[in-house]
């Protein structure tokens, strides 16, 4: 019972540090979005959980997730990082998509169940995976900002 409990409460750390950089990554690239999140109410740990927990098997189609796997093999977990920011990216970086989705409902339901499916297609979404520029400095930085919070958190 201990050891379960243990693994699940590091399993909600890791997985509450990785949302932090990935919201920390998508906020540099474009507040837009950070912006218009914070303004439907649509706190990254109601979508992200998910993915990062079931590896984006419920996200994306069998091939892409496949192809986002192989790349996670070679270049570990910051990939997974970058899939989720991608995913945000092509969600509402469009201003009109945004403007569409006008409260969490809509935004929370477009994001989780309603991208088109072209979107998600195993060659584009991994070419928009693959041309996004985050240098590891960055993602090192954003990953020492989360363990200070959470070391304020948790003490």
């Amino acid at each position: 019972w201990y050891q379960r409990r243990v693994l699940l409460l590091s399993k909600a750390v890791v997985s509450t540090q990785s949302t932090g950089v990935m919201e920390s990554i998508v906020q540099g690239i474009n507040p837009g979005i950070t912006s218009y999140l914070e303004e439907m109410g649509l706190q990254s740990t109601f979508y992200s959980v998910e993915w990062f927990m079931c590896v984006y098997t419920r996200t994306l189609p069998w091939e892409t997730v496949l192809r986002v796997w192989d790349i996670f093999l070679c270049e570990g977990v910051k990939v997974l990082i970058k899939v989720g920011v991608t995913l945000l990216l092509l969600a509402f970086n469009d201003k009109t998509i945004r403007d569409q989705c006008d409260s969490f409902d809509k935004a929370i339901k477009y994001l989780k169940y309603k991208l088109p499916s072209e979107m998600l297609e195993e060659d584009f979404f991994v070419g928009k995976l693959l041309s996004l520029d985050i240098s590891e400095r960055k993602l090192k930085e954003a990953h020492m900002e989360q363990l200070a919070k959470l070391k304020e958190l948790f003490g």
